[in-house]
């Protein structure tokens, strides 16, 4: 259902509502809420749209110099049912929690004289994506701008627990905000399925949500949704932007989901020829009919499939040279505009020490093989990429694709090898610029994306490729990069600022090697020390072979049998690093924004908190409560894994991030013990209690199973730990030897 006039003549209509008295004719084609001023401040003035069990209105904030607003209420039929009254509610929730540029804002809320709710919303003066979709397929630039901005739209609901459930082109307005930039909102809320909400549940079930036409498999077959769904939801809107039409057009919900097995049968390639074959690939695999099979993370989706179709636009190829600078006038006008670029800052290592004259050669190998990279080239030619000489080096600033610095930093390490003589090291981070003209009118950035970039690559040694804690986070999703990346921990920098750091390397590409900058500084002994201690050593060795020929006995007449003993195997070290996301909560509702914990902050009623976990190794985790339980015996809650979390399965591979689901503090006070148990392999018992016990609502109730789990819990050894509860970083470590490590947490609970 549109929230927003689909038309792009929506802002004319408002300015002609103030003739003269036309509140007669309007109240009696919409309803006695035209004219109407909701709690003596927004003023009704016409209807925009209704859907299901909604109606939209224009109104004006006359509080705020009549700025145009959105008021939606129910319908008056639906003023008695339960799952709408409960539904309206969450959609309030669901705008309240996400603060995005690409989510339409929700103002205010409040009831009408009759008791009904409504809701004040950004007023979004534009058209709707359907009214931009044509027969033909969208321009590729024009498009994939508009697909990067709703990736990260959705991403950032998805993040706070939101999933939309009805995105369709109806549902996503543009707004133009002046030099040909264009605005994204994604808008109607109204079905959207909210995690942990704070409005009470209902015993009446829900209701099929979504329109037929844009529903993924698992809402068609009223199975589990999850942000998957959103982005099968997503794929078909690409699919149309792209060629004009939907993959599908069944004639019953019952043939889609039939076709939606069969796969897409008409590629869109099919339908326009032009379109890059990558474009086509990243577009069916959101498409699948299996949700594990398609990207589980809408800005992945988004952002890989703009990047192709920037690279491949044809039309834009055509109209502006390749090798067409930036003018001085087109430089500042992006001045002062931030932007997230995505940084490859590298330099040669020991380049001062070359002499002069190598200088301009090894400079030049390094400039051959940068600008053959496949990311240089094609973000060059569609001007998406800033080239920085840095003296001793180069600095390429990416716009628009994370991946690209990363692919191009292996590209480099490769072609490399060939390259023993020039010993470079790269830094990779995404943040903030501004683009802006030098003293000699050529583009280049200033801001803190560059900045860092610099700062991670001063960090590494000849070899290394190391990248930031953000960069880390983004490409940790995904499969290609996730076994890539290994955590170095805080390094410091300039001006005393410490940075989270990880080395990424594989294949022989890269330097696993720990940076010189990060390893611990050996002891440091005063000379007259390490004298004393030198000739302490000789004096030993003297003796000890004074000894030796005194005390060596006559040889016998049989030689000696030398027996070797044998070598123990090496014991296994494991470590395990985790951190408590915290949620303050007051009248089960959220205070303030979610924060980091080392676990050592005291926690009030009703707050929630979920475990964050990073496995230096593989092995398998289990996470308990233990607690009073009925006639004061002891019981045991399953806090993971389950069937929420990690897809019910306990095994982690090495440096994977996981979340755990949200707990609550109920009002009982004190201290909870939380237990973590971390195997190096899946243990076959646990995994059964485990999954017994998710059949009980976590709880472990047989006998037999509290059994089992008290026998692991008994191999306890707190002297045999190390447990580093870094308070700076947020982040507890523990580490210990064998193939079974666990550790007691305690979170302590008082009533404020």
């Amino acid at each position: 259902m549109d929230e927003q006039d689909p038309t792009p003549e929506a802002s004319t209509k408002e300015k002609a509502i103030d003739a003269a008295d036309p509140m007669a004719t309007t109240r009696a084609e919409h309803g006695p809420i035209i004219g109407s001023l909701l709690d003596g401040r927004y003023l009704v003035k016409r209807k925009l749209g209704q859907g299901g069990f909604g109606v939209v209105y224009l109104a004006s904030d006359e509080k705020m110099m009549s700025r145009p607003v959105v008021v939606k209420c129910l319908h008056d039929a639906e003023t008695g049912n339960e799952w709408s009254i409960r539904k309206f509610k969450q959609e309030m929730e669901a705008l309240a929690r996400i603060d995005h540029p690409s989510i339409v804002g929700v103002f205010d809320t409040g009831q009408m004289p009759d008791g009904k709710p409504y809701i004040v919303m950004q007023y979004v003066d534009g058209c709707s994506l359907r009214s931009m979709i044509t027969p033909e397929g969208m321009d590729f630039w024009r498009a994939a701008n508009i697909i990067r901005q709703i990736g990260r739209a959705l991403s950032a609901a998805h993040e706070r627990g939101i999933l939309h459930r009805d995105l369709k082109p109806e549902n996503i307005m543009v707004q133009t905000l002046g030099g040909g930039e264009e605005q994204v909102k994604i808008i109607d809320f109204g079905i959207a399925k909210v995690k942990n909400s704070l409005v009470s549940t209902s015993t009446a079930g829900d209701r099929a949500a979504g329109t037929i036409a844009y529903m993924s498999p698992e809402q068609l077959s009223a199975g589990p949704v999850s942000p998957a769904s959103d982005v099968y939801c997503f794929g078909i809107i690409a699919y149309e932007m792209l060629t004009g039409r939907r993959p599908a057009n069944p004639e019953s919900a019952y043939q889609l989901l039939e076709m939606q097995r069969s796969g897409v049968r008409v590629k869109p390639i099919d339908l326009r020829p032009g379109l890059p074959e990558a474009a086509q690939t990243v577009v069916l695999k959101a498409l699948s009919f299996d949700a594990k099979d398609r990207y589980q993370n809408a800005r992945d989706f988004a952002d890989l499939l703009a990047g192709i179709l920037v690279g491949d636009d044809e039309q834009t190829l055509l109209q502006t040279p390749a090798a067409e600078e930036p003018t001085v006038r087109d430089q500042e006008a992006t001045a002062q505009q931030a932007e997230t670029a995505h940084v490859l800052f590298m330099d040669i290592v020991g380049y001062s020490k070359l002499l002069i004259d190598q200088q301009p050669a090894c400079m030049k190998t390094l400039q051959n093989i940068v600008g053959k990279t496949q990311d240089f080239g094609r973000a060059q030619k569609t001007q998406q990429l800033i080239r920085l000489p840095t003296g001793d080096g180069i600095a390429l600033v990416f716009f628009g694709d994370p991946e690209a610095p990363v692919r191009c930093a292996l590209d480099i390490s490769r072609a490399l090898k060939d390259c023993p003589d020039v010993k470079l090291r790269m830094g990779i981070h995404s943040g903030l610029v501004y683009r802006m003209a030098d003293i000699n009118t050529n583009m280049n950035v200033a801001g803190g994306g560059i900045n860092i970039a610099q700062r991670v690559m001063d960090c590494g040694d000849a070899g290394h490729i190391l990248v930031s804690k953000r960069v880390a986070d983004d490409l940790g999703q995904l499969a290609r990069w996730s076994p890539m990346l290994h955590d170095l921990g805080e390094a410091e920098v300039k001006h005393g600022v410490r940075i989270p750091l990880f080395n990424l390397y594989g294949d022989e590409l890269g330097n696993p090697e720990t940076p010189a900058k990060l390893r611990p500084a050996p002891s440091k002994l005063s000379s007259k020390r390490t004298l004393a201690i030198a000739a302490t050593v000789i004096v030993a060795a003297l003796l000890g072979t004074a000894a030796l020929f005194i005390l060596k006995p006559r040889p016998a007449t049989e030689p000696a049998v030398t027996v070797t003993q044998p070598v123990a195997p090496p014991i296994r070290q494991q470590s395990l690093t985790y951190w408590l996301t915290v949620q303050k909560m007051t009248n089960r509702k959220e205070v303030g924004e979610p924060f980091d914990s080392a676990g050592d902050v005291i926690f009030g009623n009703g707050w929630r908190f979920r475990f964050n976990f990073q496995p230096a190794q593989n092995g398998a985790l289990y996470l308990l409560n233990e607690g009073p339980g009925a006639d004061n015996n002891t019981e045991y809650n399953v806090l993971f894994p389950n069937p929420q979390d990690n897809q019910g399965l306990a095994g982690l591979a090495a440096n994977q991030q996981l979340n755990s689901g949200w707990n609550r503090f109920v009002d009982q006070t004190g201290v909870e013990k939380l237990w973590l148990i971390w195997t190096s392999e899946t243990a076959a018992e646990l995994d059964n209690v485990f999954r017994e016990a998710a059949k009980h609502e976590g709880v472990i109730a047989d006998v037999a199973h509290i059994a089992t789990v008290q026998k692991y819990l008994k191999q306890y050894d707190k002297q045999r730990l190390e447990v580093i509860a870094d308070k700076a970083r947020k982040r507890t470590q523990v580490k210990g030897n064998g193939d079974v490590v666990i550790s007691l947490v305690e979170l302590s609970h008082e009533a404020y």
